[in-house]
């Protein structure tokens, strides 16, 4: 199979897989307007209006966030305990475009997120959705869709790597929402965490859609050169990764269980 074939097939098998998700669904259909809901209002009911249009796009952030976590950090681990896994590996196909495939679906699905907290927006509060750059604001979006993937990627080998995945995402959720400025300016955080701000996509992403809309000064453009190159980092990170857990299991002589 060529390379495109090979990730469209990926792609298209985890998209109707997730379909008939309920834990998906909902992270894609219930959580981003239950996100909307309680951002937005903090803050118009807070006495910041300003600031609606802010809350709706760092909802749709979370939601895309949630997705990925809890479906691209599955990825491998769900291929080892349905027993696919040892075909998959043996096929002349490179799984890691199985991954790549996969991965990509996730991202791409994870934009109902971003239009749900939109739609919310407008629906519950009336929230005027003005848009300084339109076009910018859709290659961030993008972008930021290529790099969740490319951390798709990482999330996917190092879950099987870790005996607490389950833990770790769980831990991991909240404190990224924080410190990628999800819920609120990463400016309000201490100066010791925008390092850690700084290596993670969806803050980029977050930032780049926001200075498109005309709520940060800047130049959407210029920070999208930084989620390309955060992108090109993950994916040398995931590469390592992937060939870590491929060592692991030749060298146990298991598929499954190591």
């Amino acid at each position: 199979m060529t390379t495109l074939r090979v990730i469209y097939s990926s792609f298209m098998l985890q998209a109707k897989d997730r379909a008939t998700n309920n834990f998906f669904i909902g992270t894609l259909f219930v959580l981003p307007v239950i996100f909307t809901l309680l951002s937005v209002g903090t803050y118009l009911y807070g006495g910041k209006p300003d600031f609606g249009l802010y809350a709706v796009v760092g909802a749709g952030m979370i939601g895309i966030w949630n997705s990925n976590l809890w479906t691209s950090g599955r990825i491998v681990d769900d291929e080892r305990r349905s027993g696919t896994m040892p075909m998959l590996i043996a096929s002349p196909t490179p799984f890691a475009l199985v991954l790549v495939g996969k991965s990509l679906s996730n991202a791409v699905t994870s934009l109902v997120a971003m239009v749900m907290t939109f739609g919310t927006g407008l629906i519950a509060f009336r929230l005027p959705i003005d848009i300084d750059d339109p076009l910018g604001f859709v290659a961030s979006l993008l972008l930021t869709i290529v790099a969740m993937t490319c951390l798709g990627l990482i999330l996917g080998s190092f879950f099987v790597l870790t005996r607490n995945a389950g833990q770790f995402i769980t831990v991991a959720n909240y404190p990224i929402f924080v410190l990628a400025g999800l819920t609120f300016p990463i400016t309000l955080l201490p100066a010791w965490t925008r390092p850690l701000s700084a290596i993670l996509a969806p803050m980029w992403g977050n930032l780049a859609m926001n200075t498109a809309a005309g709520l940060v000064a800047g130049n959407p453009w210029l920070i999208d050169l930084w989620l390309i190159g955060l992108s090109v980092v993950y994916l040398i990170i995931a590469r390592f990764l992937y060939a870590r857990v491929e060592y692991m299991v030749r060298e146990a002589g298991s598929l499954e269980a190591w």
